[in-house]
């Protein structure tokens, strides 16, 4: 299994299950631009299944736009679309993650600009 590492940026706030046993965001990187001069953007969908890094880390740090670094191993997960059809989709399984730009960071900051105005 080959370990991967990953720098992005959230797509939109974490899914935690309500027991804290799964959660599950996707990482969006700039890396350079197209042809036509357009950022090209790559994305990747991560599941944690530390419930302790979910509960404490992830519910609590991570919101969309959150800068984050996850080391994992990418699994190919086999799931049935709405219409019956079967795809395969890759995850990239979090073994450690690293938060670069916590959400309460951002709320103190908003809340700081608020008050200075």
């Amino acid at each position: 299994m080959q370990t991967m590492v990953f720098t992005g940026r959230l797509a939109a706030d974490p899914q935690i299950s309500d027991d804290f046993g799964k959660a599950v965001f996707r990482l969006l990187e700039q890396r350079g631009t197209d042809n036509a001069g357009k950022p090209r953007l790559v994305g990747v969908n991560c599941v944690s299944w530390s419930k302790s890094l979910n509960e404490k880390v992830i519910a609590r740090g991570l919101a969309q736009g959150c800068e984050a670094v996850v080391i994992g191993a990418f699994i190919d997960t086999a799931y049935a679309t709405r219409d019956g059809q079967e795809r395969t989709a890759k995850e990239l399984v979090v073994n450690r993650l690293t938060v670069l730009d916590w959400a309460e960071d951002r709320q103190d900051q908003a809340a700081e600009d608020r008050v200075a105005a």
